[in-house]
């Protein structure tokens, strides 16, 4: 006499079980793909808006005796523009971030005093659009006594 299960009952048992992984899995990647959708879609709708982005740094001026840089920054383009932050690189290759804490609208200007050191590199802007900044080097900053 033979023990085990029968092939009918396995074959029933086979394709249950693959049916309720199935289950599984589907309500897993319907919920992944409608998550993932949606944040390719905000992420795309924000390089759009940003790419009518624009900023400049300007009458940039370093104070060698009060060690203070001193510019204007400006909204060059269409959008606004927050979480503006400045980063200033030095020589021995480190850098100090400043938040200005401003936000420009279009054609916006607004002026900044920061005590800096005086091995400074260059000076950068930048905004909440990665791609939207500023540089200017240390060969094109005035520098007063």
């Amino acid at each position: 006499m033979k023990k085990g299960v029968s092939p009918f009952i396995a074959v029933v048992l086979l394709v249950a079980f693959t049916l309720s992984v199935a289950a599984i899995f589907g309500g897993w990647i319907t919920s992944f793909s409608k998550s993932t959708s949606q944040t390719v879609e905000e992420r795309s709708s924000e390089r759009i808006e940003c790419a009518y982005g624009g900023i400049a740094l300007n009458n940039l001026i370093y104070n060698s005796t009060s060690g203070n840089l001193t510019g204007t920054i400006e909204n060059t383009d269409v959008i606004v523009l927050g979480d503006i932050d400045l980063e200033i690189f030095y020589d021995n290759s480190t850098k100090q971030e400043i938040d200005l804490n401003i936000e420009l609208s279009p054609g916006e200007k607004d002026t900044f005093n920061q005590a800096i050191d005086s091995n400074y590199d260059k000076v950068r802007v930048f905004t909440n659009c990665s791609n939207v900044n500023d540089e200017v080097s240390s060969g094109d900053i005035s520098t007063v006594s």
